[in-house]
């Protein structure tokens, strides 16, 4: 009976973390099926081709800088700010969510081994590689940088007592999500694997420390 009842309790607590956040994880699962359609309907290469219709020096700067926001050095320096702010708890949970997903991602790559785009399609089928920035080989899947900018951004969303920030982190990690498409880094698939690697372990890392610590989590509404 004991045990029936710490299980009820963690349901519960997971049930509120999610409602909570509702707002963010509706339109994470929004953009993830629209994802999933894309490949579906088009297939790997014909999602990579139709998401890159347009590309400009303007465009290739920007996505070139906004792209290091899924780096794993700047989810270290939002951990250290967190350490400098005192929140050591969500720190914590930030750093384990991190190199949880950071790991997995390794584990995957090592395990699949898929082709990069500028590895995979011949040369000349693809004029927009950019020199100097599009990597070859075969640790595509799933995407690295995506991974991270979703942990983060679901932990952040996870930490943020104002909910309606919680829209603009997720908008962010699509895009940068987007911008490793755009930079010929990976493929759709690989960027939606990223994503729900980062979105699901930040959530079971988030649950664990506030099971462990027994505090409430506030539904928002």
């Amino acid at each position: 009976m004991q045990g029936r009842g710490i299980a009820w309790r963690d349901m519960n607590r997971l049930r509120s973390i999610l409602i909570g956040n509702r707002y963010y994880f509706l339109t994470f699962l929004f953009f993830f099926l629209l994802g999933v359609y894309i490949i579906l309907s088009e297939g790997k290469a014909a999602s990579f081709f139709s998401l890159n219709p347009y590309h400009s020096v303007v465009l290739d700067a920007f996505f070139v800088k906004f792209t290091l926001l899924g780096d794993g050095i700047f989810a270290l320096v939002v951990f250290l700010i967190m350490l400098v702010l005192r929140r050591y708890s969500q720190a914590w949970q930030l750093l384990v969510a991190f190199l949880a997903s950071a790991l997995c991602a390794q584990l995957l790559k090592s395990y699949f081994s898929m082709p990069r785009p500028k590895q995979f399609f011949n040369p000349g089928q693809y004029a927009y590689f950019i020199d100097g920035v599009t990597h070859i080989g075969f640790s595509s899947f799933p995407s690295g940088h995506s991974t991270s900018v979703f942990t983060l951004a679901t932990m952040l969303a996870l930490f943020e007592k104002n909910k309606r920030w919680n829209v603009c982190y997720l908008l962010a990690a699509v895009a940068v999500g987007y911008s490793r498409i755009y930079l010929g880094q990976h493929f759709l698939g690989d960027v939606l694997m990223g994503s729900l690697l980062g979105t699901l372990l930040s959530v079971l890392v988030h649950w664990l420390f506030t099971r462990r610590s027994g505090s409430q989590v506030v539904l928002n509404s």
